[in-house]
């Protein structure tokens, strides 16, 4: 008996359009209402009342669902190592006084920043922004920073006077600019950038720390506005004399290390100073050391391997140093006996 064709009405099992759409609005709705609720859950377990909430690396793409605006006295939020691109639902949490979105997706710096006017800290460090911008309104910030993105000029910084640490190593800048208002500055990081020049540093008088590693700096110079600076950090750059530093008598640690010096100079009146770091240069006598080292009488730490000195004599080395630096209590990474 032959098999029997069953024919099945297609009508039958085919869902009327508007029947498709209704399910596929429904699926939708159910799976955002599931990110929501949990969203929500990440932070069920604080109270209203928490002052600091930490979410690091929570896999979180978004703020929104997260119930913030119920946090009335919240003061820290830590958001590193997440996958955020958008800050604007931090806007109702005026009571904030610092933020760290450290290493997330943020290409922008969004305008609900701007309503955080008691914040002292802001962290967007290792995102992907290109322009620092509404920050103007965070007139009480201490400490910024925008490490590791895609900046290419300083600029919106004016009305942050109370600034004392701003960190913008590892972006595209070319200048030092747009610092001039900022007299309360005591440490600027523009490391591992492009900058050809120093300047633009002369309002700066009560900075200590200026780190300026890894640019295309060939010239020593615009420094001698900077009577508090404690500490320089010029390592990989291009300078060929050391120079300019007549004004910076306070300085006790000074980081020339692979640039192209043939010899030292210029540092025999930073009597403060404690430490000198030339590694990776072009020294290759001795002599010169010892003239220009020996009557730094609060030096105790140096860094001269890698030059041809220290090459041409490695079994000899060590105890040169120590013999005309009697003073010193570290020659590179090794204490002195």
């Amino acid at each position: 008996m032959p098999e029997q064709t069953i024919v099945e009405d297609e009508t039958l099992y085919r869902p009327k359009e508007n029947e498709e759409e209704d399910a596929s609005g429904s699926e939708s709705e159910t799976e955002v209402n599931e990110i929501v609720d949990d969203q929500q859950d990440v932070l069920s377990d604080y109270p209203d009342t928490e002052t600091r909430i930490e979410l690091m690396h929570s896999r979180l793409d978004s703020l929104a669902g997260l119930g913030l605006e119920r946090f009335t006295a919240l003061e820290y939020f830590g958001c590193r190592q997440n996958l955020i691109k958008d800050l604007r639902p931090l806007s109702s949490l005026t009571t904030l006084l610092e933020v760290d979105f450290y290493d997330n997706r943020l290409k922008r710096v969004d305008e609900g920043l701007e309503q955080l006017t008691q914040l002292t800290s802001l962290d967007l460090s290792f995102n992907k922004i290109r322009r620092i911008e509404n920050v103007g309104m965070l007139t009480q910030l201490s400490e910024l920073f925008f490490v590791s993105n895609k900046i290419q000029r300083i600029e919106n910084l004016s009305t942050l006077r109370m600034l004392t640490n701003l960190e913008l190593g590892a972006n595209r800048i070319r200048r030092i600019e747009g610092l001039d208002e900022l007299v309360a500055l005591e440490q600027l990081y523009l490391g591992k950038n492009k900058i050809t020049k120093l300047e633009g540093l002369g309002k700066l008088t009560r900075l200590r720390v200026l780190s300026i590693q890894s640019n295309r700096i060939v010239t020593l110079e615009g420094l001698e506005d900077l009577v508090a600076l404690e500490e320089l950090y010029l390592s990989h750059n291009g300078i060929e004399v050391i120079q300019g530093l007549d004004s910076n008598t306070r300085l006790t640690i000074l980081d020339v290390t692979s640039n192209r010096l043939t010899a030292l100079s210029g540092i025999g009146h930073l009597e403060q100073l404690e430490d000198l770091w030339a590694s990776g240069n072009q020294l290759d006598s001795f002599e010169n050391i010892e003239r220009t080292c020996a009557p730094l009488q609060a030096l105790r730490t140096v860094y001269f391997e890698f030059n041809p000195l220290q090459r041409a004599q490695p079994a000899n080395y060590r105890r040169k140093v120590m013999l005309a630096l009697p003073q010193l209590t570290q020659i590179d990474a090794t204490l002195c006996r």
